[in-house]
């Protein structure tokens, strides 16, 4: 049995990993809109929005990254390739399946939840340049 929840958390913290406190507020609000897609239009939603997503690059990557990292661990085959081929392989091996679209929208959303609020602390840390001004 899977425990979703550290599931969850473990993909949050990879998403917030590395992450300076000046881009914080910046992957905040990306991750905070994310979830608003997925949680009121659904995952297939949440991915469209991420490949449509025109803000930092690396970013939007990294949380796309994660969010998809998730379905192996629910049985689904590793999804890449061009935004057409995810978007395809995800409506076939997701969508069609209403229990597993579900459980990926409660898993996804969860990580975003931990992801929100892990670049939210992130942005009180103190940068390097504000340690060396406060020496």
């Amino acid at each position: 049995m899977i425990n979703l929840d550290l599931v969850a958390a473990e993909a949050a913290r990879e998403i917030v990993r590395n992450l300076s406190s000046d881009k914080a507020k910046e992957v905040e609000a990306l991750v905070r809109d994310t979830h608003g897609v997925v949680q009121e239009n659904g995952p297939y939603a949440g991915l469209l929005f991420l490949l449509a997503c025109k803000g930092d690059e690396d970013h939007v990557k990294k949380i796309r990254g994660a969010l998809l990292s998730l379905l192996p661990k629910m049985g689904v085959e590793p999804i890449n390739g061009t935004p057409i081929d995810i978007l395809d392989k995800f409506g076939k091996q997701v969508c069609k399946d209403l229990d597993r679209l579900l459980l990926v929208k409660q898993l996804w959303e969860q990580t975003l939840i931990y992801a929100r609020y892990g670049a939210k602390a992130r942005e009180d840390e103190p940068t390097a340049a504000s340690d060396e001004e406060s020496a």
